[in-house]
């Protein structure tokens, strides 16, 4: 009996060593916009070549990665199905937050997430007692360098060589402010969405005005409501 629960234990901490090394090889072919070979994953993972081969070969079988010529492997099409289930999820956790700006502040709120080089509007909320205020459609899109709310997803991430300066500084104040990126006369307000973790969902939470705003005050309320979102 002893025997068998051990046996058991044993084979579960494989399980979750082999798991725990296959969500490293998806989490550095997501780290950069580039193919790896096996011998590159192997040696900036500490894996033997082999145990790499077996992984991959796993991973491709599921298309969360995928062969890209000539030994190299990049994430498989299967990690945008995984993200699209995961939005709902999102949604779900951001729009009471988004609601409570939106009425707060007098501003649309939204959640963008990133896809490739671009931010995309998850889920938007407009203020209900203001009669001007800019109208935002989920499912638009521009570029994750244009805008508060794409700056603050950069932001979300680790430093990168060439990046705006409004990223850095965003690091260090929390908050991202836009005038005028995206929409003439427009100020945007945004802060990035981290898990419990403290890493990049590689999604923000931002509020867009038509009309002046307590900058400090808001871009409190919006790190207040992301820190909502992640305990959520």
């Amino acid at each position: 009996m002893v025997t068998d629960d051990v046996g058991t234990e044993s084979s579960s901490r494989h399980g979750a060593m082999t798991l725990d090394r296959g969500l490293q090889v998806l989490e550095l072919l997501a780290a950069e916009d580039r193919d790896f070979t096996v011998a590159e994953i192997a040696s900036t993972l500490g894996m033997h070549r082999q145990a790499v081969y077996r992984l991959l070969a796993t991973l491709t079988a599921h298309h969360l990665a995928a062969p890209a010529g000539s030994g190299r492997y990049s994430l498989g099409l299967g990690i945008l199905r995984l993200s699209r289930l995961a939005h709902p999820q999102l949604r779900r956790a951001v729009l009471p937050q988004l609601r409570q700006l939106a009425e707060a502040l007098g501003a649309t709120a939204q959640c963008v997430v990133a896809e490739g080089s671009e931010a995309v509007t998850l889920t938007v909320v407009e203020p209900s007692d203001e009669i001007f205020h800019l109208s935002q459609r989920p499912g638009a899109r521009h570029p994750l360098d244009q805008g508060a709310s794409g700056l603050a997803i950069l932001a979300g991430r680790a430093s990168a060589a060439g990046e705006p300066a409004a990223v850095a500084e965003a690091r260090s104040r929390g908050y991202v402010v836009t005038h005028g990126q995206l929409t003439p006369g427009a100020i945007g307000i945004a802060a990035p969405l981290r898990d419990r973790a403290g890493r990049s969902l590689d999604a923000s939470i931002s509020v867009i005005a038509l009309r002046e705003l307590d900058i400090e005050r808001a871009g409190e309320l919006v790190v207040q409501a992301a820190a909502a979102a992640t305990a959520a």
